[in-house]
């Protein structure tokens, strides 16, 4: 009985039988461990069950498989060499070709259950990955703010909170003073340093329900939904403070903060806001704020 092929570390114990005669033309090593019995030469499968299977064998799989070319978690048992019983599950499909042959898939529940807790522990795994590449996917490596991809996507679901509960919501536009001038002076380290250190005291300082990013180079964005107890302007202004009372490196480090309020403009619409804003804080002399409800002409 030598087949065409290798099936010895399959992960149960393989048969494969003629469906003709009934025959095994192949068996796995495991498949006869599992029996307790010695390949034999032109053996037939059924003789190597139960009295009591062999009727099932050939009175319900049989006839099942002819009907449906496969059947499922069939509760046989195999008879060793000693005459003793062992209880096994059995599947299996038939392959039509020139010779149309049974393959049959045998294994013990306790076999099957250690199976299915590896599919089970696999899929786990997967899903696990799978979480991690998302949030991976969504972060800023340098920072582990969230990334402007993950920040616009976050911002248009809070902004259509903001519309459906007629509620204003506030878009911060912060951006490093100088940070060209720190990078060519103290190099390339000391300016992620300078970056790292600014996202620590923005992410510290936020609130409950701010999304906050690094969107780009030097800019970080803030937006939030505003209440009542809350000043939007109020919170910029700590923001300035707090980072101008940070060294880096011994180097004096600041922000300006554009401030865009609106309670009816869409993403695009707030991020030009916050950006020009943030264009006349730069130009007005840096380390400062300028803001405006632009709802208002």
């Amino acid at each position: 009985m030598t087949p065409d092929f290798s099936r010895h570390d399959f992960p149960v114990g393989l048969v494969v039988t003629s469906l003709n005669s009934g025959e095994i033309l192949y068996a796995s090593q495991y498949f006869y461990q599992l029996s307790q019995q010695q390949p034999q030469h032109d053996s037939r499968f059924a003789a190597l069950f139960t009295p009591a299977s062999r009727i099932v064998l050939e009175s319900f799989v049989m006839p099942m498989l002819l009907h449906q070319d496969h059947c499922t978690e069939i509760q046989l048992s195999l008879q060793t060499q000693a005459k003793s019983a062992v209880p096994v599950l059995v599947n299996a499909r038939i392959v039509q070709g020139e010779c149309p042959t049974i393959y049959w898939a045998i294994s013990t529940a306790q076999q099957r259950d250690s199976l299915y807790q590896e599919l089970v522990n696999l899929r786990n795994d997967l899903e696990l990955r799978a979480e991690r590449l998302e949030v991976l996917s969504q972060t800023d490596e340098l920072t582990g703010l969230l990334n402007r991809r993950a920040f616009i996507a976050r911002a248009t679901t809070l902004i259509k909170q903001g519309l459906r509960h007629n509620m204003a919501y506030s878009f911060f536009m912060i951006d490093i003073d100088h940070f060209k001038y720190i990078n060519d002076q103290h190099g390339h380290n000391v300016g992620d340093e300078v970056l790292h250190k600014v996202a620590q005291l923005l992410a510290n300082n936020s609130r409950e329900n701010d999304i906050l990013a690094r969107i780009g180079g030097e800019e970080f964005a803030i937006i939030t939904l505003n209440s009542q107890s809350d000043s939007p302007v109020k919170f910029a202004e700590k923001l300035l403070a707090i980072i101008e009372a940070e060294k880096v490196q011994g180097i004096d480090v600041t922000v300006s903060i554009g401030l865009a309020v609106s309670a009816k403009a869409c993403f695009e619409q707030l991020y030009k806001g916050a950006d020009i804003l943030l264009y006349d804080a730069k130009h007005q002399g840096r380390n400062r704020l300028v803001w405006r409800d632009i709802d208002e002409n």
